[in-house]
């Protein structure tokens, strides 16, 4: 690769990951290309050298935070059955999640703007959802994969539920409490 197309690459990296982090932190809605391109040190003008709209920016960006944010989900899914379920659950209902959504879950973060959104965007999301079920179905050790499957759901669910609630209420001792009742409530559902 030539010096210019990795310069051109190591920025697009660079505006993506910074697009990622404001997305599950902001939303769709904060993905302004004058403040995004200023943050990656880059001109707006530069903007279009890397993407033909902003739509596209979005589905790039929304497709880099799910995979960003669930890496940690697929290590938990390495690590396997019960052990990798109650690390899996531990780090999703942690505070440091909950308070560092830029670094957290994309499922999580871009839910709402996904149910609006469409084209590649969506898909993508739709496709990270997937891959989140089969690795928790697979943390199960249940034979029947239908009962997997469904506590799979169940469990992404809870977590998905309890990181956005706790995100939003403005109390830290209920927000401390929603983390902790649903992480023990998975953890106790999952050793049955």
């Amino acid at each position: 690769m030539g010096t210019s197309q990795a310069a051109k690459t190591a920025s697009h990296n660079r505006i993506l990951d910074i697009a990622a982090a404001r997305l599950r932190r902001d939303g769709m809605d904060s993905l302004s290309v004058d403040e995004l391109m200023k943050e990656a040190g880059l001109t707006h003008g530069g903007f279009y050298r890397h993407f033909d709209s902003r739509e596209q920016l979005v589905a790039e960006a929304a497709q880099r935070a799910l995979t960003q944010g669930s890496a940690w989900t697929i290590a938990a899914g390495q690590m396997g059955g019960h052990r990798g379920y109650a690390a899996l659950v531990d780090g999703y209902l942690s505070p440091r999640h909950r308070d560092h959504p830029e670094a957290g879950c994309g499922v999580a973060g871009v839910a709402a703007d996904m149910a609006r959104a469409g084209g590649s965007a969506r898909a993508s999301y739709t496709r990270q959802v997937e891959i989140c079920l089969a690795v928790l179905a697979d943390l199960f050790e249940s034979p029947d994969r239908r009962v997997r499957d469904r506590e799979a759901v169940h469990t992404l669910s809870v977590l998905v539920g309890a990181i956005s609630i706790a995100r939003a209420v403005d109390d830290p001792d209920v927000s401390q409490q929603i983390l902790s009742n649903a992480a023990a409530v998975l953890k106790e559902r999952s050793s049955r």
